[in-house]
């Protein structure tokens, strides 16, 4: 369900004068009818799907054959979406007139698979109807730049094959051509299929997307590093092209974020910098505070420019905007729109300035990352000490407590912590069992934590340090020990 859809189905369960349904096709027909269908029909969804077999059976005989009709022909044409009107007979045997959207989704061959249906009230009150009218046009508009935007992608990913085609035809019926012609059609082939692959790669990214099937995973990173690694990627291309690469980044600068989707955010801003700046120029990267909890990028180029009238087609699906570097390299024509997408699931916004034989500059938001400890203490004197020290020391800190080891980690699985701070002993769980188990949940991250006992000796050091621990204080604490070691964790 897209995000429109979401929003419009919150809006129908919010004034109970309308609902959602969906139905699929795939394998096993099953269906959906959102909890707001007894507002409006008097029947609960258990009832109206399983007793009743669906919402068909309590549409007014006189109209069963028109809403029929009106599906056949949505389900035998090429649209997407269709308007209808029909009568139903509610659970108090009344008839209201119900207002219906169909939108389908198509599988390659064209086939519905999908059924989706937004229904009103005709009783609905102004205000509501207004909102849910919006929400109408958003979706149907949003239904009509994606069919434009299939269609153009149809025709891309096709167009590559005249040459993937057409090139190892030769070589293979051709068989005494020159070494030298032989590598420039390799060279094409080679080009096109790389141009296919990106092309491929961006759809599949844009569409997982789209449907919630790529998850963000946003974790605590530093900004100067994720920049640095990105732009390693692309040193090799600026090398070749004699392209500088000049990074302008504060290293206390962290975002809350998704490092494998953001480090695709810069990757391709920063491919795009390259591929549109000639030999000899110069590119700049730099990040700072924007505004309360936001970190900005701008990523700036002394490139050819974008001209006034490709501007407004960037980051729209349904607008093809698609043009060769300063040596001939090739895009998708995706890659603006699925970078876009990212940034806007992590809540950020991006925009852009470019004036042709001059340059771009992109700029783009991400959340800034906030210091999240986790204290694990039985102690409640000690807990309270802690947590005194570290929100003097520490103004923008969240701290969150737990009073064992499986507090912890349930609050782990939740909220994957900055820096953990735990006692070594506890009851229930020791820090050790504690830290074992957090390495084993956290995956490829690695979470700093703070060893806190009064009982250290050489044995238990050992465990510590191969578990990745270094960072032990014996009891008495002292305060500005503590606080230097979580300055160095968290920086």
């Amino acid at each position: 369900m897209t995000d429109i859809e979401k929003r419009l189905l919150n809006l129908l369960n919010k004034n109970g004068k309308g609902f959602y349904t969906i139905t699929w096709f795939t394998g096993e027909k099953q269906s959906y009818i959102s909890e707001s269908v007894q507002n409006v029909t008097g029947f609960t969804s258990t009832e109206l799907s399983k007793e009743l077999g669906g919402l068909n059976n309590i549409i007014c005989e006189q109209d069963r054959l028109l809403v029929k009709k009106a599906l056949s022909e949505l389900f035998s044409s090429s649209f997407n979406s269709k308007e209808i009107t029909f009568r139903i007979v509610t659970k108090e045997n009344k008839i209201k007139n119900i207002h219906q959207i169909i939108f389908v989704e198509r599988n390659s061959l064209g086939k519905v698979i999908v059924v989706e249906t937004i229904n009103t009230d005709f009783t609905i009150e102004t205000g509501d109807s207004e909102a849910i009218n919006q929400e109408y046009k958003k979706l149907l508009d949003l239904n009509n730049a994606k069919d434009k935007f299939i269609s153009i992608v149809s025709h891309d990913l096709r167009a590559p094959f005249t040459s993937l085609l057409g090139f190892s035809e030769i070589l293979i019926s051709e068989k005494d051509l020159p070494e030298d012609e032989k590598q420039e059609y390799l060279g094409y082939i080679n080009n096109a299929a790389q141009s296919q692959l990106q092309l491929v790669n961006h759809l599949l990214d844009w569409s997982r997307l789209q449907t919630g099937r790529l998850v963000v995973e946003p974790h605590r990173l530093n900004v100067k590093a994720l920049v640095a690694n990105a732009a390693s990627l692309l040193t090799g291309t600026a090398i070749r092209k004699s392209v500088s690469i000049f990074q302008s980044i504060d290293e206390e600068l962290f975002i809350h974020a998704d490092e494998r989707l953001i480090t695709q955010v810069v990757c391709n801003l920063l491919s795009n910098a390259i591929k549109f700046t000639p030999t000899g120029k110069s590119i700049t990267i730099r990040a700072e505070k924007f505004k309360t909890g936001y970190i900005e990028f701008v990523i700036k180029d002394e490139g050819v420019g974008i001209s006034d009238a490709d501007q407004s087609k960037i980051f729209k699906i349904d607008e093809k905007f698609s043009s060769n570097g300063t040596e001939g390299e090739k895009g998708s024509g995706l890659g603006l729109i699925l970078v876009k997408d990212i940034i806007e699931k992590h809540n950020g916004e991006i925009w852009f300035y470019s004036r042709q034989e001059v340059g771009t500059e992109f700029h783009f938001t991400l959340p800034e990352a906030k210091n999240v400890v986790l204290i694990v203490e039985d102690d409640s004197g000690m807990l309270s000490l802690y947590k005194k020290i570290i929100s003097k020391a520490f103004e923008d800190c969240e701290i969150i407590e737990a009073n064992n080891g499986y507090e912890a980690l349930r609050v782990i699985l939740n909220k994957l912590p900055s820096l953990v701070i735990t006692d070594h002993e506890m009851p229930l769980m020791s820090g050790v069992q504690l830290i074992e188990a957090i390495r084993k949940k956290e995956g490829k991250r690695a979470v700093p934590i703070i060893v806190i006992s009064a009982k250290f000796n050489d044995v238990i050091r050992q465990k510590y340090t191969e578990l990745g621990v270094n960072k032990l204080i014996p009891k008495p604490i002292e305060g500005k020990q503590l606080v230097d070691l979580i300055y160095q964790s968290v920086n």
